[in-house]
């Protein structure tokens, strides 16, 4: 077997590469790991190259070479690494609101630089869509020619400049104010005080 690195700490006197090998593989089960699980794995390997069948050295290899302190320094350094990842996550990319921001401008600007689309008419042909319609049924059948408006890219555009709104706090929500019953009047809310006032 080729020299193995442990995966925690240096290796140490005495320690050869089969077992520090096994004490790699003990530290990759994760949490809820033991020897008996390692063992058991080592004795169903079919190639027989793991490093031993025997649970007795498994167990003096981690008695000697301290594999449980090993195994808590080695579930700290994933649990650190899988954090830094998370933090790294939110700090970045769409996860940051101004990031958000420029993306649903970038796509607004580019549906609505669609619609705005002239042909050679002059007219805005994205606004107005030919589309065919048929008057009556079977041999009295008449195809006729129809322009259709656009809702669904004003739509996206109405959903782009909410989303907008949202990201921004550009967004007022007007609550009715009632006494006895009638309306008194109306009080706004900024976007950070809807959750409170759904409560």
């Amino acid at each position: 077997m080729s020299k193995v690195t442990p995966l925690v700490g240096q290796r140490l006197k005495g320690e050869t590469s089969k077992s520090i090998q096994a004490c790699n593989d003990y530290l990759r089960m994760g949490p809820g790991r033991s020897l008996a699980k390692l063992n058991r794995k080592y004795r169903e390997d079919v190639q027989n190259e793991s490093p031993s069948k025997a649970v007795g050295t498994l167990t003096n290899w981690s008695g000697r070479y301290g594999w449980v302190k090993r195994a808590e320094q080695y579930d700290a350094m994933i649990e650190e690494e899988k954090t830094q990842i998370a933090l790294d996550m939110m700090r970045s990319g769409l996860a940051l609101d101004y990031e958000r921001v420029d993306k649903l401008k970038s796509l607004f600007d580019l549906l609505f630089g669609e619609l705005m689309e002239e042909g050679e008419d002059g007219l805005l042909h994205n606004l107005w869509l030919p589309d065919v319609k048929s008057i009556g049924s079977g041999e009295f059948a008449e195809r006729v020619d129809i322009e259709r408006y656009n809702s669904p890219i004003i739509g996206d555009l109405r959903g782009l400049l909410d989303d907008l709104a949202k990201e921004t706090g550009g967004r007022v929500k007007m609550q009715e104010v009632k006494h006895a019953g009638e309306i008194k009047g109306y009080v706004s809310f900024s976007p950070d005080e809807w959750d409170a006032d759904e409560d």
